[in-house]
């Protein structure tokens, strides 16, 4: 085995161990107790953003903490838990919420559908981690690249109706993209309406995301994630 093969697949390796539960970073936030789990008193929602957004610059960076402590974590985690972060996202391969930001187990509450718009279900989620477990950020992570998006332009452009339960995701995403449709915008653009779309229905989703948001309790935003370079970019 080459060293440059060697290297990648230690990488490989390391990436796993972060998908099923890395070291928490930390970023500049109090540490917090050993007991269970907990958002530090006084936190706001943006610092929580900060955190998330620092761990995505490791992962653009290649910077991975060592895989440690991971079965402590998780038996801390088997009575409670307390996600600082909670994400819409794609279900596509590439984008995964806990490498993409280097989380550990117990720090994001995840829900992904194809093209990361939410459905009741997906509502009924995100409440439920606001709501039960305390979270106070929501970011709606669309992708670069996505087919969904990709199919519900093509659809929209041709007047047709995609087949089968796909016409579901054209009935959701669709008025979101119109516009972009109309004005012969790309497919990427597309998908930057389509994550909007999704942070304002999420906005004002009452009871419990609407309140949430209107009170300043709690943080809905979106963002991008690039495909080739891991980085994410928030969508205003």
């Amino acid at each position: 085995m080459s060293e440059s093969t060697s290297n990648d697949h230690m990488l490989f390796n390391r990436a796993a161990f972060l998908a099923g539960g890395l070291a928490t970073i930390g970023a500049a936030l109090p540490a917090q107790s050993q007991g269970a789990p907990s958002l530090p008193a006084g936190v706001t929602p943006e610092r929580l953003l900060g955190r998330l957004m620092a761990g995505n610059k490791r992962f653009v960076d290649n910077d991975f903490p060592s895989v440690n402590r991971v079965a402590e974590k998780r038996e801390l985690l088997t009575d409670s838990q307390a996600p600082f972060a909670a994400i819409l996202g794609c279900s596509d391969s590439r984008v995964i919420p806990n490498l993409v930001f280097v989380q550990s187990i117990g720090d994001l509450f995840v829900a992904r559908v194809a093209g990361n718009f939410p459905d009741d279900l997906v509502l009924a989620s995100l409440e439920y981690s606001v709501e039960h477990l305390g979270t106070r950020l929501v970011m709606v992570l669309g992708h670069e690249g996505c087919g969904a998006v990709k199919a519900v332009y093509s659809a929209l452009e041709t007047n047709t109706t995609l087949p089968s339960h796909l016409s579901e995701l054209q009935r959701l995403m669709g008025p979101g993209i119109a516009d972009v449709v109309k004005a012969r915008g790309t497919e990427n653009a597309a998908v930057e309406a389509n994550v909007r779309a999704g942070v304002a229905k999420l906005r004002t989703s009452p009871p419990v995301l609407s309140n949430g948001a209107d009170s300043g309790h709690l943080l809905i935003v979106g963002g991008v994630y690039h495909l080739g370079t891991g980085e994410v970019r928030l969508v205003e």
